[in-house]
């Protein structure tokens, strides 16, 4: 798998382990073995409004780290389940400190 750069890339799936393929591409027709999400450990911060003052928290990343997922696990919702709670951690917590 190469990224362009000359550099390769060993990648797994996060959910089952396969070595997953880049998308390969046809005069007619392509495959895609894997997707990709963007995501990472975040911390609150509270930014100030110069103009009136308020505060509004923001997510900063961290760590960012990618999850990749090959097409099969894709299908499962659980695996979507948790791509979501990936994607979107501040809800997760949410979630977990309403249950407390």
């Amino acid at each position: 798998m190469n990224s362009g750069h000359g550099e390769r890339h060993n990648r797994h799936c996060h959910h089952c382990g396969r070595p997953v393929r880049d998308t390969t591409h046809t005069r007619a027709d392509y495959s895609v073995d894997y997707y990709g999400l963007h995501t990472g450990d975040v911390e609150p911060v509270q930014l100030q409004n110069r103009d009136d003052g308020e505060s509004t928290t923001i997510l900063r990343l961290v760590r960012p780290y990618e999850v990749f997922t090959c097409v099969e696990c894709y299908r499962k919702a659980s695996v979507q389940d948790e791509r979501e709670r990936l994607f979107r951690p501040e809800l997760a917590e949410a979630s977990t400190a309403k249950s407390n």
